[in-house]
């Protein structure tokens, strides 16, 4: 799935710097992609959103901010990060 590189910088901005920070440099852009491709996939009217000009803002920006930091957060627990 080719994914928009600035609707994926508008939602991983969402998330903390210290999350991004915590995955290991070698694997970082592949997590981050397959997360955006999975909200891509799961949330096409939020993902949607993201894809339009301008930053995001109101409701989709905190729904966005929710489903992707929860991803960030089930994938830490389960690797130990």
């Amino acid at each position: 799935m080719a994914v928009n590189k600035d609707a994926a910088k508008k939602i991983l901005d969402l998330v903390p710097e210290e999350y991004v920070k915590r995955i290991p440099a070698f694997v970082r852009a592949h997590a981050t992609g397959k997360t955006i491709e999975k909200i891509a996939a799961e949330h096409p009217e939020l993902y949607a959103i993201a894809e339009q000009d301008g930053p995001l803002t109101g409701e989709a920006k905190e729904q966005l901010s929710a489903i992707v930091n929860g991803i960030f957060e089930q994938k830490m627990a389960k690797h130990n990060l």
